[in-house]
């Protein structure tokens, strides 16, 4: 096949996309919740972790949740925690503390890609 064809055959899926015709898959998306406090000195490099994996990946939404704040106090009250920082991959208790970071890769590739 010449690259000339292997451009039309893109370009003919593309139309078909937009048509309708074909359906698309959706993208997985895989929501990482770091819950913090505010004392922490090892908060800060689990959230920057996992800020990096939102850029490096699309299909990623990456949040920090403080204790601080009611919608952190109610998260660690719903999932008993009681150390900070703790890394929630799709709203279950994943890490507590920093991870190694290819493991955390690790974890999160996986969920993309169930």
């Amino acid at each position: 096949m010449d690259e000339l064809e292997m451009i039309r055959r893109r370009k003919m899926l593309e139309l078909m996309k937009r048509a309708g015709i074909i359906e698309t898959k959706p993208k997985r998306k895989v929501v990482i919740e770091v819950i913090t406090s505010p004392g922490c000195p090892y908060c800060p490099i689990a959230v920057a972790m996992a800020k990096e994996l939102e850029r490096k990946y699309e299909g990623i939404v990456a949040k920090e949740l403080s204790v601080a704040t009611p919608e952190g106090q109610r998260k660690a009250m719903e999932h008993n925690i009681l150390g900070t920082p703790t890394i929630l991959i799709n709203n279950r208790v994943e890490f507590i503390g920093v991870p190694n970071f290819a493991e955390f890769e690790r974890k999160v590739r996986e969920k993309l890609a169930l």
